[in-house]
């Protein structure tokens, strides 16, 4: 008898957040000290975006903006795509290849309770790999410029790497 896999079994309930007030200062240096690369945004609990490091790079570094000024809540993602405790995994993988997207904030009762990764996913369950990996994004895509996921360097050469986009250096240290 085949185990279904819920969201909640794979989810990360310790989530990064902020308020669309936050400046992207802040947030990109509370994204550094976690080492995550997204945080979402709330108001009252309840997630009204995401910020990730392609938000980062494509709204603000590449348009030279100062990031002590724009607020996250001006060039956060939105609206944004989230998924309930519930859900088999199988239909969060799919949901996520379907919209283009690594993460999905977990809600209940319209609250706020973690965050689905396609690391996650991978990781509770690595059969998953060719769902969360869509046909335009293969596993080891290689893109221009971005900020690196594990050590939050901007570089010219990302990899990705079991769902993170690295730098050469984070790559050959964790042997991807």
């Amino acid at each position: 008898m085949k185990r279904i896999v819920s969201v909640r079994d794979a989810m990360t309930e310790k989530v990064l957040t902020a308020t669309p007030n936050t400046t992207v200062a802040k947030a990109a240096k509370l994204m550094a000290e976690r080492g995550v690369g997204s945080i979402i945004v709330v108001k009252s609990k309840k997630p009204v975006g995401i910020l990730t490091e392609r938000d980062l790079l494509m709204k603000v570094v590449s348009l030279n903006l100062m990031p002590s000024k724009v607020r996250i809540g001006k060039i956060m993602s939105a609206p944004i795509q989230t998924i309930e405790p519930e859900t088999d995994i199988t239909e969060a993988a799919r949901i996520m290849a379907r919209s283009k997207i690594r993460r999905l904030p977990v809600v209940e009762r319209g609250g706020l309770i973690g965050i689905l990764t396609a690391s996650d996913i991978t990781a509770i369950s690595p059969e998953l790999i060719g769902v969360v990996t869509s046909p335009e994004m293969p596993a080891r895509e290689e893109i221009d410029q971005s900020v690196c996921e594990a050590c939050g360097e901007v570089t010219t050469a990302l990899h990705e790497v079991n769902g993170t986009w690295v730098c050469e250096h984070c790559r050959d240290t964790t042997g991807g």
